[in-house]
């Protein structure tokens, strides 16, 4: 959550199911979900896919949705004959189906990601966004008083930060809020976290890095 990366699990050599948090890596990271080896992948669709909120997904792997069986049941998720009497779950993820879904999030989440391929490819994106938080990265580690959590540029694109002279990072976002700049407080490590996408622009990251030093010189 701070700064973004890739990590590799070891975990089917001890014969544990992997789920993996994606909320900051979906969107961002050129993804093969079966070559990765792991067994659930829960993301959202708001964060680096730009799209409406309150809609994820979940992918499990083949293996481990045999070992999985549905907590609710609704009409979706099961067969009946043509008296409704039930004869068994769907085949696949169906099963996991209950009743109405938000069909206009899902239309607004495939236009967002068809929009994000209109750029490039999700390699093309990657490449693009770690080039800037590299630059971003660079701009903060030259200030006074501004310390970067990691020592090398992020592999994603968060940047944290922290203020060595005792301004609350608290009033430092919300000084940079006025100013039309959003970033964010982390309480754990105390730090502030400012986000680059591929469409961020260098100029937008210089006005960061100036609100920034005009708090600490």
């Amino acid at each position: 959550y701070q700064g973004g990366g890739q990590e590799e699990f070891l975990a089917t050599k001890k014969k544990v199911r992997v789920l993996v948090d994606a909320a900051q890596s979906v969107g961002v990271l050129p993804l093969d979900l079966i070559e990765s080896g792991v067994d659930f992948y829960a993301f959202t669709g708001h964060k680096w896919w730009c799209g409406p909120e309150g809609l994820g997904g979940l992918y499990v792997s083949a293996a481990a949705l045999t070992d999985l069986h549905p907590v609710f049941i609704g009409w979706r998720g099961i067969v009946t004959d043509a008296n409704a009497k039930v004869l068994g779950w769907k085949a696949g993820s169906q099963r996991y189906e209950i009743a109405t879904s938000a069909y206009p999030l899902y239309a607004g989440l495939r236009s967002a990601i068809a929009l994000q391929h209109e750029w490039g490819t999700i390699a093309e994106r990657y490449a693009e966004i770690c080039r800037l938080s590299k630059y971003l990265w660079e701009r903060l580690s030259e200030l006074p008083d501004v310390e970067c959590l990691r020592t090398s540029a992020p592999e994603a694109g968060l940047v944290s930060f922290r203020l060595m002279n005792g301004m609350p990072h608290k009033e430092l976002v919300g000084l940079l809020e006025k100013q039309g700049i959003m970033v964010r407080t982390i309480l754990n490590p105390d730090c502030v976290r400012a986000c680059v996408h591929y469409f961020t622009t260098e100029a937008e990251i210089d006005r960061l890095t100036e609100g920034v030093l005009g708090q600490v010189s």
